[in-house]
């Protein structure tokens, strides 16, 4: 009986060639994969940085533009109540108190953080991934400080009924809350302009129509204490004045 063995190879070259073949097939669909996997990886990032832009620049830049526009005017109100309490007229002061309104927006980060939890942000580069985060670290703070601002309003209304003259105590805790409340409204307006100096680094800013309609629209209900403000540097003392310190 005679047994057939498998035909031998033809040789090592040939053998060499069809592993050759299979190795460069594996190669090159890796690549393909990897190419694939690069256009979708900034597709994805394209998508989160515009929505980051958009959140920043038609959102939150407008916020503290306003903010910083109308530092002077709650500066004045401040300095009425305070002229009021010192008077110790009581229904002046209530009046005042109760007129004192601090705008109240939120500071979004949606984006910002829809970008983190995907973790997209890892193909931007380090440059691209510091300039969006000092933008974003801004955000928290005046969400902070304006959420201070406005718990302090009822404290600035409270204890002040009453007949005559302000009490002693009374003019003493509504100098405190007065105090206060000049304090929140320095963190602000100082919070707004860092976020402001921020996005001008990343090249997003209020074109000069934009910034003349928002004026525009303050000063007919702020009136003339409205100033508008320069996002090139933050000096304290040109942009709103001594009273910072």
């Amino acid at each position: 009986m005679h047994v057939h063995l498998p035909k031998p190879l033809h040789g090592w070259r040939e053998f060499a060639g069809e592993v050759g073949i299979i190795v460069v097939g594996i190669v090159i669909a890796l690549g393909g994969e990897q190419a694939v996997e690069a256009v979708h990886q900034k597709a994805a990032l394209r998508q989160a940085e515009n929505a980051m832009v958009k959140e920043l620049r038609d959102d939150d830049l407008p916020q503290a533009f306003t903010r910083t526009a109308i530092y002077h005017c709650y500066g004045d109100q401040l300095d009425g109540i305070e002229q009021a309490v010192t008077s110790g007229d009581r229904a002046k002061v209530l009046a005042l108190a109760q007129a004192y309104r601090p705008v109240d927006r939120s500071w979004d980060e949606q984006a910002w953080q829809a970008a983190i939890s995907s973790q997209v942000l890892a193909h931007a580069g380090s440059k691209r991934l510091l300039g969006w985060s000092q933008a974003y670290v801004m955000i928290p703070q005046l969400e902070q400080a304006s959420r201070a601002e406005q718990d302090e309003l009822p404290e600035l209304r409270a204890n002040i009924s009453g007949e005559g003259r302000l009490s002693g105590p009374q003019q003493d805790r509504l100098y405190q809350v007065i105090s206060r409340s000049r304090a929140d409204n320095r963190r602000m307006t100082g919070h707004s302009l860092v976020l402001i100096n921020y996005l001008d680094a990343q090249g997003l800013r209020l074109t000069s129509s934009q910034q003349a309609a928002v004026l525009t629209e303050l000063r007919q209900t702020y009136g003339t204490c409205v100033h508008p403000v320069s996002s090139g540097q933050i000096d304290m003392n040109a942009q709103i004045g001594k009273q910072w310190h």
